[in-house]
């Protein structure tokens, strides 16, 4: 009796050693996916202030007004490596943009630019062990509610992540002003799994 009592309690804590090793590694490889390689800031690029909340429209309207300057049909006359640059520009405009007009995204370069980029030293303790357990649990509920196609409970579910990201972008828009980029390092990573939950509710509604 007791020799299976301590059996099941070496299985029990294998499986959690297991579970912790590979919740640490999965955030390591994903955080590192999204680093940025490059110090060039975007914000520059957009002639937008260097802000996590700036504004999408203004940011919007920005864009939209150097793709006009740099639309190709514009430059028809120039010589060939002056069109080149051009077209160029345009493809680092655009760039920026795709970065910027994404709160994630967003957060990332801000770190990098900050000198602060999420690297190999950042690993699953930086959300920590309950924050995983957390979302592998709500994972776990998506999937059953996708299995008996349970629209109202993936609405619902779908509701409260929405919230979730409101307000990890209101807080991460606080610890950048405040020059806290603990904070904003510990954000910017559970904003990658709720954003991720984000696109598996939006798979089933």
């Amino acid at each position: 009796m007791y020799s299976m009592f301590y059996y099941l309690e070496y299985i029990m804590r294998t499986r959690l050693f297991i579970s912790r090793q590979t919740t640490r590694r999965l955030s390591l490889c994903s955080l590192r996916a999204f680093s940025s390689q490059t110090k060039e800031d975007y914000f520059l690029r957009l002639n937008m202030p260097r802000a996590f909340d700036v504004s999408a429209e203004d940011m919007k309207s920005s864009y939209m007004r150097l793709m006009k300057k740099l639309h190709p049909d514009r430059h028809t006359l120039k010589p060939i490596a002056e069109q080149e640059d051009i077209s160029q520009a345009a493809s680092k405009v655009t760039h920026a943009y795709q970065v910027l007009k994404l709160p994630h995204k967003r957060s990332v370069h801000m770190l990098d630019l900050l000198d602060s980029p999420l690297t190999e030293d950042c690993s699953g303790d930086l959300v920590g062990f309950d924050f995983l357990k957390t979302v592998m649990e709500l994972r776990e509920k998506i999937f059953d509610a996708g299995e008996v196609e349970d629209k109202a409970l993936i609405n619902d579910l779908y509701k409260e992540n929405q919230a979730r990201i409101e307000s990890i972008c209101a807080e991460l828009a606080t610890a950048f002003k405040t020059e806290d980029i603990p904070t904003a390092q510990k954000l910017t990573a559970q904003l990658q799994y709720w954003n991720r939950i984000d696109e598996s509710l939006r798979h089933l509604l």
